[in-house]
């Protein structure tokens, strides 16, 4: 992904989060509150071998429904993975499905899968400076970072911004920190 879409991203998300008020570090009733006053809802669904996806969103463009899109999530996945998936999916609603109008496009169905599709890609980037403003995530590997060796415990990060050991990690390397 080149420099330019990336910043572009980066500024979507810091427009959604100043927007709907989202604190740093987030948890999941912060999500589910920034869905519901979008006329989202959040559903979850159980754990089950048949299902292809943490998370999923499908948008609803009908007068006669309150809600305008949803989001499923599988309840059975550790919370981190859950909160990370769907601002993922918030990704695509605003990258991908959000038109100039003010609905959404309702003739696709987006979901997280195997495919390394530059949606997919837009979706992860947009997830990780919502869930981890690049500044704030400067600035807690600076608090963070061990006195005597300057090395930061990437467990520690994680477990601040609710979000994996590799999220972190991965959200270290774009911001060139490591």
């Amino acid at each position: 992904m080149n420099n330019q879409i990336r910043q572009s991203i980066w500024s979507v998300a810091d427009v959604v989060r100043k927007a709907l008020c989202l604190p740093t570090p987030m948890c999941l009733d912060d999500l589910f509150n920034a869905i519901r006053s979008l006329g989202g809802e959040c559903i979850s669904v159980g754990d089950d071998d048949s299902l292809d996806f943490e998370a999923r969103i499908m948008a609803i463009n009908s007068s006669d429904l309150d809600c305008k899109f949803k989001i499923e999530y599988v309840k059975d996945k550790p919370d981190t993975r859950i909160l990370f998936s769907i601002a993922h999916e918030l990704g695509h609603l605003f990258l991908h499905l959000l038109q100039q109008d003010g609905t959404f496009k309702t003739d696709i169905l987006l979901h997280r899968s195997s495919d390394s599709s530059y949606q997919e890609l837009e979706a992860n980037e947009f997830a990780a400076a919502l869930l981890m403003p690049a500044e704030k995530f400067v600035n807690a590997c600076q608090d963070y970072a061990s006195k005597n060796s300057n090395q930061v415990n990437i467990g520690i990060i994680a477990d601040y911004f609710n979000v994996s050991n590799q999220t972190a990690t991965v959200r270290g390397s774009i911001l060139q920190i490591w």
